[in-house]
């Protein structure tokens, strides 16, 4: 046995060196080193074949083993103080190494993670779907990119982590080693932009994109479930005299104002929509007849007529028009239900504001409620 720098070699009969490596070292493999096909792992001891280094004596290949030492040193600390969280398991769901960044991440100490199973770190179903990736690497020897997201009491973060195998001297995977990329400000960007794409930014009611999509979904349900639908469109009476009088920054309050108290009048079911400038759209889902969405119009209407104090300019004569449109009666689709309720509320406009109108056919008169 000859010992050195740590290391313990010794030749076997089939005249193949034993080498034992008994300083501390990362456990992790580098396709750097595979010409010695020696694995870095503390106590472990590896066969290496002479005709597969270029060294032949034991004082050459403990020079070389004491240069790859030093090599792998500038790797721990590469890898330890990466930003990106890097982390490798054992085939049982242990932690064979993980990196500071990685322990930040999950709010553990190093100590506390390495050698503990992915489930003492995780909740239950996280560490599930989270290793279901890791055994199929495991199993199928390839890499995989997936998108994975870390609860946190300060807010969960999101990362993009490869998934890949890491083989031993025949071809087996030994372990599976992960690298995480932070993106979390991404994530948090595009949420927001999905947000800004189908809600109004002023009052945060849902903009005329989903507006459209809610009411081909109740649609669709009323034709499912066999029942009926009302559509109320609606404005607001002299909304430009306010913005004259009182000025544009007041007639933005007053359309806040306004989206609050609309939706106090309905179900949280139904939708409240703003469509642009003063117009507002309510989708009452599942209704009996007409008869309850007139009652929710006529609430509505005396919601709008209380006084406004805003930024001390006070509307006290705020009214609204509303037509109402009856799913299946006054439309069989969105476009035909659409047109009629904004007919119906033009009618209400052109009789004097402050007004509901129900859609009639046009045989018939529309008939103020």
């Amino acid at each position: 046995m000859d010992v050195r720098a740590g290391v313990n070699v010794q030749t076997t009969e089939a005249g193949c060196l034993v080498v034992e490596l008994l300083q501390p070292a990362p456990i992790y493999k580098s396709n750097l080193f595979t010409h010695l096909f020696v694995e870095v792992i503390p106590n472990e001891a590896y066969f290496v074949k002479p005709k597969l280094s270029k060294r032949t004596t034991k004082a050459e290949l403990l020079a070389e083993l004491q240069a790859l030492q030093l090599i792998e040193e500038e790797y721990r600390l590469l890898l330890d103080e990466s930003s990106d969280p890097i982390f490798a398991f054992y085939p049982d769901g242990r932690y064979r190494y993980v990196n500071l960044a990685f322990a930040d991440g999950v709010g553990f100490e190093r100590i506390n993670i390495i050698g503990k199973k992915i489930w003492d770190i995780f909740s239950k179903n996280e560490a599930d779907k989270r290793f279901a990736v890791v055994k199929w690497v495991f199993e199928n020897r390839q890499t995989r990119i997936i998108e994975v997201r870390v609860p946190r009491p300060d807010g969960d973060r999101y990362y993009v982590t490869t998934v890949k195998p890491i083989f031993d001297t025949v071809g087996a995977v030994v372990s599976v080693i992960c690298v995480s990329k932070d993106i979390t400000d991404r994530k948090m960007m595009e949420e927001k932009l999905a947000y800004m794409s189908q809600y109004d930014s002023l009052t945060n009611l849902p903009n005329r994109t989903l507006f459209s999509d809610r009411l081909q979904h109740a649609i669709s349900e009323a034709i499912r479930n066999r029942t009926r639908l009302a559509l109320l469109f609606m404005d607001i009476d002299y909304f430009k005299t306010v913005n004259d009088n009182c000025g544009h920054m007041v007639g933005d309050l007053l359309l806040q104002a306004a989206a609050q108290r609309l939706q106090t009048c309905v179900r949280k079911s139904d939708t409240v929509s703003r469509l642009g400038g003063d117009e507002f759209v309510v989708v009452l889902s599942a209704i009996e007849d007409e008869h309850y969405a007139h009652s929710v119009a006529e609430k509505i209407r005396h919601a709008m007529n209380q006084p406004f104090d805003l930024e001390g300019c006070q509307c006290q004569e705020i009214s609204i028009c509303i037509g109402i449109a009856i799913y299946p009666d006054h439309g069989s689709d969105e476009i035909e239900l659409t047109r009629n309720a904004d007919k119906a509320m033009y009618q209400a406009k052109d009789s004097g504001r402050n007004g509901v109108k129900l859609f009639q056919p046009a045989d018939s008169s529309l008939t103020k409620n």
